[in-house]
């Protein structure tokens, strides 16, 4: 949990190094244990094969030293065995039950002196299995634990056979280990001492190449950071290096010069548009050079909550002295004035003073225009919106649409076949356009109650299977099945047949939409009591909490990697507007990865 909080308090800096130190590292112990081991290995097998030809030399000089029939070489000459081979010499006879083990006492003592032949019992039996094997005519060498040498140690043995090949015996050569563990802490010491240089190196030139990799990225936060503070100031950054972060400093300078240029134009753009406002307005109130009222009108009145203008500038509403400290000021100055604030009713207000000038240039009075925009707050965060959705929506298929055509035009597209896709290509996002168009147009009408709709008597069932029919190709390409559901009666209701019809398809469309390959939708309707009750019911991935509130906007639009095609995000809006014109209510219930439910009312059939 530290390390985490820790890791998660360093800079980039101080991560990379870490990456760089923790690789190096990884990579110095890794290839120092491999090398230990390997090496130790090579030396070990290369200790025991040359333990095992000494054992064969030896093997091949004892051969003529037979005494009545057994092998006994002299005592000296035993010396010199053991003095080459580093080993303790041992000779197996044949002959008895089983193989006999001898060797010197003494190895010492002078040849004159009387021998001390010791006669090793052969106990174990893996130690007999291998001096029968030795017998048997095997040269063997190996590394382990042996009974007649009492630990473990490096063992080779080889027969000894005379001219005529037979076997006479054997001798048997043991090492003890402490040499090849001298030997291997050696290389270990060797090897610890290579890999700490190498490690020392890594973290120098790591914290060299990391030093060189901050410093730049540093200087570029803080000119980002001044620029931040004061975004009239443009800084360049200079001495950048020839890579991708010189390209990004570079990249910094040539933004930061276009947004001044950008800001300085929206604050021009803005001046001249106050100036504009400040002349349209409901409230209107002039005073002369002395404050003195000249005019004003009843609205001015009711938005500043007051009677009459007697002692207006004497009250003590500070709304009121706001508005008469703004009026001094651009007597003062001659420059315009605006503020805005929320009357004591809750309504937004806006006011607008502009100096008027005599004759001569001199300033004789002012104009305040006094406005309620409480609507205009509103509707204007509204506009953006929908002018932001609009953009979005239309740049899609235009995009598509002029990518196709350039190359068109260009000539690319040499063969038939490329043309014809270019030419689908643009027709499905021409009629993507059309559609858009069309529901913009649709939801226009439909908001200004420019559409009227006419409700008939009408019976469900048959409308529910014309519509799931036109929609019964599409499901099939989405691999969906699409069914139709009614209780069996004639479910009579008073509605347009075109309009349920187009409720019904985009509520189809979104469910297909939002359904895997696999999966159902079905359509329904159902006897509700006072109404009937219409819906579309699927198997899809479902919606989120979060976003059942705002379905019904226009342009929302859920999680888009979840959708098989894009939609524009205006059609559950004018299902709900045109539900809404013939007297229903729409609603949906949903659980994630459990599909949704959406259902709309239709009023029941009078009965005259």
């Amino acid at each position: 949990m530290f390390f985490k909080k820790y890791r998660s308090m360093m800079g980039i800096g101080s991560k990379t190094l870490m990456s760089h130190i923790t690789l190096a590292l990884f990579v110095a112990v890794l290839s120092g244990v491999l090398s230990y081991v390997l090496t130790t290995q090579y030396v070990q097998d290369k200790r025991v094969s040359d333990l095992a030809r000494k054992a064969e030399h030896i093997a091949e000089s004892v051969v003529h030293s037979q005494v009545e029939g057994h092998i006994k070489p002299s005592r000296k000459m035993v010396r010199v065995y053991q003095n080459l081979s580093e080993s303790r010499v041992f000779f197996l006879e044949s002959g008895q039950e089983k193989p006999r083990l001898w060797q010197y006492g003494d190895i010492q003592a002078p040849d004159t002196q009387e021998e001390d032949l010791q006669w090793v019992d052969i106990i174990s039996a893996v130690d007999l299995q291998f001096f029968t094997r030795i017998l048997g005519g095997e040269t063997l060498s190996a590394l382990q634990q042996f009974e007649f040498a009492q630990g473990v140690v490096l063992f080779a043995g080889a027969p000894i056979r005379d001219d005529e090949g037979t076997i006479l015996g054997g001798v048997v050569l043991a090492q003890p280990v402490d040499q090849l563990h001298r030997l291997s802490r050696a290389i270990g010491f060797m090897l610890t001492i290579v890999v700490s240089i190498a490690l020392l190196a890594a973290v120098l030139l790591s914290t060299l190449q990391t030093r060189r990799l901050v410093l730049p990225i540093q200087r570029l936060t803080r000119a980002a950071r001044r620029m931040t503070d004061d975004s009239e100031t443009m800084e360049r950054i200079t001495s950048l290096p020839n890579d991708e972060i010189g390209d990004l400093g570079r990249a910094m300078n040539s933004m930061s010069a276009r947004l001044i240029d950008v800001i300085q134009n929206l604050r021009r753009e803005r001046d001249k548009l106050e100036l504009v406002i400040t002349g349209i307005g409901e409230g209107i109130i002039s005073v002369d050079r002395k404050g003195s009222i000249l005019h004003s009108n009843p609205i001015f009145l009711e938005l500043m909550e007051v009677d009459d203008l007697n002692g207006l500038w004497d009250a003590e509403d500070d709304n009121i002295q706001s508005l008469k400290a703004m009026l001094k000021r651009c007597l003062e100055t001659g420059e315009p004035e605006h503020m805005d604030w929320t009357n004591h009713s809750g309504r937004a207000l806006y006011a607008g003073a502009s100096p008027l000038k005599g004759e001569g240039g001199d300033i004789i009075g002012t104009v305040c225009l006094l406005r309620d925009v409480s609507e205009a707050v509103r509707m204007e965060q509204l506009r953006r919106d929908y002018v932001a959705n609009i953009s979005h929506e239309l740049r899609t298929p235009l995009t598509g649409i002029r990518g196709m055509v350039e190359p068109l035009i260009d000539g690319i597209m040499e063969s038939e076949e490329e043309r014809q896709e270019c030419y689908h290509v643009i027709l499905k996002e021409t009629i993507r356009l059309e559609k858009l168009v069309g529901e913009m147009l649709d939801m226009s009408r439909l908001q200004d109650g420019r559409v009227h709709v006419e409700l008939e008597p009408l019976e469900l069932p048959g409308i529910l299977e014309a519509a799931a029919r036109g929609m019964r190709q599409i499901a099939v390409d989405a691999g969906v099945e699409l069914a139709v559901e009614t209780d069996g009666s004639e479910l009579q209701c008073m509605g347009n047949e075109d309009r349920i019809t187009q409720v019904l398809v985009i509520l189809m469309d979104n469910a297909l939409s939002f359904t895997p390959s696999g999966g159902t939708v079905t359509v329904y309707a159902r006897d509700a009591g006072p109404m009937v009750e219409v819906g579309v019911r699927d198997t899809g991935c479902g919606i989120e909490p979060k976003d059942l509130p705002m379905i019904w906007e226009r342009f929302y639009k859920a999680d888009r990697s979840r959708m098989r095609t894009t939609g524009t995000g205006l059609g559950l809006s004018i299902a709900k507007l045109v539900v809404e014109l013939m007297g229903g209510q729409i609603g949906v219930k949903s659980e994630p990865g459990k599909g949704a439910d959406f259902t709309f009312t239709l009023q029941k059939q009078t009965i005259q």
